[in-house]
């Protein structure tokens, strides 16, 4: 009789409902060539993921680099962050993907011109300490404005639409598809894009648990090289029409939309060719530290560097570690 086949590892991955990689290397059969069963776990916000890891619910995460992940860090939270999941940058594949959007009337009415027209009026991000609330505070001090000068609301990406379209709120940080579906529903327009004022800030980075980033370090490394085929793969498809629709054909298995043909013409996140994470590039991991640290929303900025381990998208990038 033959040797039966080993039982697939299982990984819980904790993601947001958005189109990403993970799901291309799920779809496939990244993970499964490496033996692995990965299996998503929806969160509504970035915030929720980091204390989800740090307790074992969850062996990964793909989340935005936010004062939760450096506050865990600073606690000894046993997390590593282990490749850079998504960047925004003007050389993205798709295009932009994350945005400041306005409320359509009030740029129809020549009231929001610029940063600074914002004044008084509400902005919702999806989470205090996370991407989206930095880059509004970025946006904010274009306009010469601080925090202190808008009001600020949290809301789920989906929720956004819908606050858009009852004017509960006059912008957002949002993200494609949410984007393209408010400005189709004729709610908000795009304004500012990530890109143009912070070109290469890491959106989002992989964290593994203590079972992947020590104790299975063979697993971390299997994971991490579907995970790179898959980013390799995504980045190659979208620059052609026929890839596009493919990848958007994935992404509307995962994330479904009532016009599942609009992921073909948006913006789509990917990782940098070698997932490394930057760690001291101008909008690096620390420069994101810093802004959240002079916000107050850090108490003790960590030594990024020890919770950094880019040894497993290194290898990944070489192809140089064995097979399960």
């Amino acid at each position: 009789m033959g040797r039966p086949a080993a039982a697939a590892d299982v990984v819980k991955v904790g993601v947001l409902k958005i189109p990403q990689t993970a799901f291309v290397a799920l779809e496939r059969g990244y993970f499964a060539a490496e033996g692995i069963d990965m299996q998503p776990v929806f969160f509504q916000s970035g915030a929720e993921l980091v204390p989800s890891l740090a307790t074992g619910q969850i062996d990964v995460a793909a989340t935005s680099a936010g004062a939760a992940l450096f506050n865990a860090i600073a606690q000894g939270s046993h997390i590593t962050i282990v490749g850079d999941h998504w960047v925004s940058a003007p050389t993205s594949p798709s295009g932009d993907s994350q945005f400041i959007t306005v409320r359509k009337d009030l740029l129809a009415s020549g009231t929001v011109k610029s940063a600074r027209d914002v004044k008084g009026m509400t902005i919702a991000v999806t989470a205090r300490g996370q991407v989206t609330d930095l880059f509004m505070r970025v946006f904010l001090a274009s306009g010469g404005l601080t925090e202190k000068d808008v009001h600020i609301v949290t809301l789920s990406y989906p929720d956004m639409l819908a606050a858009f379209t009852n004017k509960a709120i006059d912008l957002a940080c949002a993200i494609d598809p949410y984007v393209t579906l408010a400005e189709n529903d004729g709610a908000a327009q795009r304004f500012v894009s990530e890109s143009s004022l912070l070109p290469g800030v890491i959106q989002a980075v992989t964290i593994y648990g203590d079972r992947l980033g020590k104790n299975d370090r063979p697993l971390g490394m299997r994971f991490m090289r579907a995970m790179t085929r898959a980013n390799t793969y995504v980045r190659q498809r979208l620059r052609t029409p026929a890839g596009r629709t493919e990848i958007a054909q994935i992404y509307q298995k995962y994330v479904p939309l009532t016009n599942g043909a609009i992921y073909e013409k948006i913006g789509l996140g990917t990782g940098p060719e070698n997932l490394a994470v930057d760690v001291d590039g101008k909008y690096g991991l620390r420069w994101e530290e810093d802004q959240f640290a002079q916000a107050g929303l850090i108490a003790k900025p960590p030594d990024i560097t020890t919770a950094v381990d880019n040894s497993f998208a290194d290898a990944a990038a070489r192809g140089s570690f064995p097979r399960r």
